[in-house]
């Protein structure tokens, strides 16, 4: 089977979606998918950033999955600053939205010298939810069977902002046709799925399922780390803190914990990423400086082999808005279980990261409740985590090959009914 994959961004570029798609085609690849990725030329990419960059991530990709690379123009000054103009993102949406949507002309140029009787289907994956766009424009010229795999809810995410109404709607537009044109459609959570039912009553019966992160079990182990004990008790939290996902509610917990016994020596939270320079001054102020320390980001593989010298290791969810419950799936949760060390979650109750982290025996504090994660952390502290793993019931579905066979299983349906479909006629 030849699959070409539309997934925007792939390693060295070092974001979540890129090592997502990074385990998913390797795992297509070792279940004997002929995979082909069309994706950016990493140097025309605009980092939010610095850091975003590992090359030791490019080398795991193997040599055999084909490249077809295009140059993104979203990193020149005049596009960046048109995109940033309140004004222009009202008057010019159509070509700037949704998100990323200024790499698909190059895109769709190249497919343009693809043989696609060479092909038995497309995948498009999200984020950016701009790849979808130009599933559709296959869709209709090659009518091959096609997948769309989002990693994150679209026009319906409670953290998304608009410039206007119209233009939300207009995204609505936009997700509800790839739900009804396209053949199969993954999302990363069981909430997630929900939350598209009723947004789209119809649209995705019948033909959805649920495809999560994964992860690697072999590359917690490829490169050694430099871990030193400071504490009784150590945490880790790796990744960047942004947008509504904060590090306050941790800080606040801290502080008043730590005025009724010292946390010196006794407790050690290390955080590997951006952090927001409003908390990292709040620091010393909560005299909390000798408690949380602040390391540069390091290499994804290098973080795979921190995990594995934490007690236990921290999540740190953003609060709910406008929904009942959590949908999202973040990878680092993923990456935490294949470590099989204990998570402390503070997270929406009502959501993916609680139910996951409960049902592999992990700790849940509610993002919203400071006395419970006051509380979680004291028993932290006082050894909750001591001698404990994560339920390898729980975190086995998550094995990139068993992930990615619930992907072939879908090509393999979309396939076979276009061949009978093709065959009746």
């Amino acid at each position: 089977m030849r699959v070409l994959a539309v997934v925007y961004c792939l390693p060295p570029l070092l974001v979540p979606a890129a090592v997502r798609y990074l385990k998913l085609l390797v795992g297509l690849h070792e279940l004997g998918v002929q995979v082909e990725v069309l994706i950016i030329d990493p140097r025309s990419f605009a980092a939010p950033e610095p850091g975003m960059h590992d090359a030791s991530l490019a080398a795991l990709l193997p040599s055999e999955i084909v490249r077809h690379e295009v140059w993104s123009p979203e990193s020149h000054p005049a596009l960046r600053l048109l995109k940033r103009a309140p004004l222009s993102q009202r008057l010019f949406y159509r070509w700037l939205e949704p998100r990323k949507r200024e790499w698909l002309h190059a895109a769709n140029r190249r497919t343009r010298t693809f043989d696609w009787t060479e092909y038995d289907a497309v995948l498009t994956c999200s984020q950016p939810h701009a790849n979808h766009l130009l599933g559709l424009q296959l869709k209709r010229r090659t009518n091959l069977p096609w997948i769309a795999y989002f990693g994150d809810p679209w026009s319906q995410n409670p953290y998304a902002r608009f410039a206007s109404p119209g233009i939300a709607r207009y995204h609505r537009a936009l997700e509800a046709e790839v739900l009804t044109q396209s053949d199969f459609v993954f999302f990363t959570s069981e909430e997630m799925a929900r939350l598209a039912q009723r947004g789209f009553p119809g649209m995705v019966e019948g033909k959805y399922g649920v495809l999560p992160n994964s992860y690697v079990p072999e590359w917690y182990s490829l490169v050694a780390n430099a871990w030193e004990r400071r504490a009784d008790v150590e945490l880790l939290h790796t990744g960047h803190f942004y947008g509504p996902r904060t590090p306050l509610p941790l800080l606040q917990a801290l502080e008043r914990l730590h005025t009724s016994v010292s946390l010196e020596g006794k407790l050690r939270i290390a955080c590997y990423g951006s952090f927001p320079d409003r908390e990292r001054a709040m620091l010393r102020d909560m005299n909390l400086d000798k408690v949380v320390e602040i390391h540069d980001v390091v290499p994804y593989l290098e973080s795979l082999s921190l995990m594995h010298s934490a007690d236990g290791l921290l999540l740190i969810d953003a609060k709910l808005t406008t929904t009942q419950e959590s949908v999202f799936l973040p990878s680092k949760l993923v990456d935490y279980l294949g470590s099989e060390r204990p998570i402390v979650a503070m997270t929406p109750r009502q959501g993916t990261s609680a139910r996951i982290v409960e049902q592999s025996g992990g700790i849940v504090c509610d993002i919203a409740d400071a006395n419970e994660i006051e509380s979680g952390l004291h028993r932290v502290v006082n050894g909750a985590l001591t001698g404990s793993r994560s339920d390898p019931a729980v975190v086995t579905p998550f094995h990139y090959l068993q992930v990615a066979g619930h992907l072939v299983e879908a090509l393999e349906r979309v396939t076979s009914h276009r061949r009978t479909v093709r065959s009746s006629s």
